[in-house]
């Protein structure tokens, strides 16, 4: 903020020293030709004294390594900084005029502001810092995957990074009791489920992932906060064990009006809620019709749920599943080259691999893509769950036929080929810094969706 008031202020002698100079430019005119810079260090002083400086993680995730050694305040107080920080920032951007700015500026003034109102409604109203137990797990072990997955510096700097989140990690998790308030039990029971994945992660893959760190202290220092956030972890699971699912008895729904604000702020979105369940309802019902009708064209004589669990078990097997995704992107890449469908600006593939455990329990398929400001390890990940080790064979029959052999080349098309991995691949590209880091998943989600019709369509 003082940054921002010092070039506020030192244009402002620059416009009076040039009308006591008698030169004639009017106020207004010369207001208007310096709003864009101004706007422009408003917008770097939101990521750098707000959104970063409040959830280091973020900047990390995005490209911005000064933040390594930081972690968020989990506590009640860290909550309340957050929430007075973006109030106040709202009030900044709200006062900026946007009619002195060009229309792409323009635009990321109510970008930035329902960004701002988006998170206040989350921190505020919604409130996962009280009701999901998840939040504090699986939100200090992705801190230390942002550092582990790319080696945008060497093992032995990345290293003491982790060791620096790590050692802040038991407060945030002594953070999580104070601040959980009956929380709903399937949140709980997710952050359960989760926790043996994260524990694992501390225990197996981030020192698989250092094996290569040379320096002594570092190790010693990692082996002794790696060895007290397992405790740490490990006391959290049986707390919520034992403490919280008696008491889990909370609601998960937002209600219609914090949703309705949800969507207006997160998606720009105001039709009313019963006017969006009329749509939804009335595409599932189409969506149901087109694959009636397809299905009575395969067999006749078959019901469309028999066709469909036979389409379901056309699948590989788990020790083929990952190559058969990159021989999927390879298939589509050539396509896309070979009907001029969209220019990738890469011939470099995501690497395909299996989810990190920590990550398993919530996700089939996923695109993990370097941060936009990302610009030494800009590696993209395509993240494919496996069935675990201990699983039965219906189990596996059950999780692999979600895997068929239509459901890998759509989800090949969402997730990287036009999809998610070509839209970031478009991102260095975006006109500003608020374009490249507040998105909105209508955008995003609405892009990939479109590309696996738009594949159908072409053939």
């Amino acid at each position: 903020m003082r940054r921002h008031h010092v070039v506020i202020g030192s244009l402002c002698v620059i416009s009076i020293g040039l009308l006591s100079l008698g030169a004639g430019i009017p106020a207004r005119a010369n207001a208007a030709a310096l709003a864009p810079s101004s706007w422009d260090a408003l917008a770097d002083d939101y990521f750098d004294q707000v959104e970063f400086k409040l959830q280091p993680v973020a900047g990390t995730s995005a490209g911005f390594h000064q933040y390594d050694v930081q972690l968020e305040d989990y506590s009640r107080r860290g909550v309340d900084t957050e929430i007075a920080a973006k109030h106040a920032f709202e009030k900044r951007v709200e006062s900026f005029d946007p009619k002195s700015l060009d229309p792409t500026r323009a635009a990321d003034r109510e970008l930035l502001l329902s960004s701002i109102r988006g998170d206040l409604l989350t921190l505020e109203t919604i409130r996962p810092w009280e009701k999901n137990p998840d939040t504090y797990s699986s939100g200090i072990t992705n801190s230390v995957f942002t550092i582990m997955s790319r080696t945008f510096a060497s093992p032995d700097d990345r290293l003491r990074s982790v060791v620096a989140r790590e050692k802040q990690m038991p407060a945030a998790l002594a953070a999580a009791r104070e601040n959980l308030k009956n929380p709903p039990l399937i949140y709980t029971q997710v952050a359960i489920g989760q926790l043996p994945g994260i524990t694992d992660f501390f225990q197996h893959d981030v020192p698989d992932a250092f094996a290569k760190a040379t320096d002594p202290q570092v190790k010693s220092d990692f082996a002794q906060s790696s060895a007290a956030v397992i405790k740490a972890l490990g006391d959290y699971q049986d707390w919520l064990k034992n403490t919280e699912v008696p008491v889990s008895h909370g609601d998960f729904r937002l209600g219609a009006i914090a949703y309705s604000k949800k969507l207006l702020y997160d998606e720009m979105v105001d039709i009313p809620l019963d006017r969006l369940l009329e749509i939804g309802k009335a595409d599932l019902h189409r969506n149901q019709a087109e694959f009636e009708r397809v299905a009575k064209e395969l067999d006749p004589a078959k019901t469309p749920h028999e066709v469909l669990a036979e389409l379901a078990a056309d699948h590989t097997t788990p020790d083929h599943l990952l190559q058969t995704f990159r021989d999927t992107f390879d298939s589509l890449v050539g396509f896309i080259q070979q009907k001029h469908i969209i220019t990738i600006p890469s011939q470099v593939r995501p690497i395909v691999e299996e989810t990190p455990a920590f990550m398993r329990a919530l996700t089939f398929a996923s695109m993990d893509t370097p941060g936009p400001f990302e610009t030494h390890a800009t590696e993209a990940f395509f993240n494919v769950t496996l069935p675990g080790p201990h699983a039965t064979p219906e189990e596996i029959e059950g999780h692999m036929a979600e895997f068929n052999r239509g459901t890998v080349i759509s989800t090949a098309v969402h997730e990287a080929y036009p999809g998610h991995y070509i839209q970031f691949l478009w991102m260095a590209q975006a006109p500003s810094k608020i374009r490249k880091l507040i998105g909105a998943a209508s955008n995003a989600e609405g892009w990939a969706h479109y590309c696996e019709q738009m594949m159908l369509d072409e053939g």
